[in-house]
């Protein structure tokens, strides 16, 4: 059907030419119409994307990308994702640490 469309290729190009930066510290929501590739993008910079090609640099502070650190120190809330009205982002974050990070963790460390 691609073929039939003009696209020679047998790979789709979902994102094309992405560039952003994300500054430390600051709550940064990525907003776009339906289709444009938020959740794409999103799942390629988690890490989350298991099948098809993911080319370019993904840099983080400079130094390009490692998924285990990546982790640590990045949260990604995804659309379908449920979430108290009676929370604050900061206090769902911190619940969102406790029931991830293992117990011999103390609460000021995941603070």
């Amino acid at each position: 059907a691609m073929k039939q469309q003009g696209v020679m290729e047998d790979r789709l190009q979902l994102l094309v030419d992405v560039t952003g930066a994300f500054r430390p510290g600051v709550l940064t929501a990525l907003v776009g119409v339906s289709g444009a590739g938020k959740t794409t993008l999103m799942d390629v910079l988690a890490g989350r994307k298991t099948g098809g090609y993911i080319e370019g640099n993904i840099s983080i502070s400079g130094y390009p990308k490692n998924q285990e650190t990546f982790t640590r120190i990045s949260g990604y809330c995804e659309q379908n994702d449920v979430h108290s009205p009676c929370m604050t982002v900061y206090e769902s974050l911190v619940y969102s640490a406790w029931l991830r990070l293992p117990a011999h963790v103390d609460l000021r460390t995941q603070q």
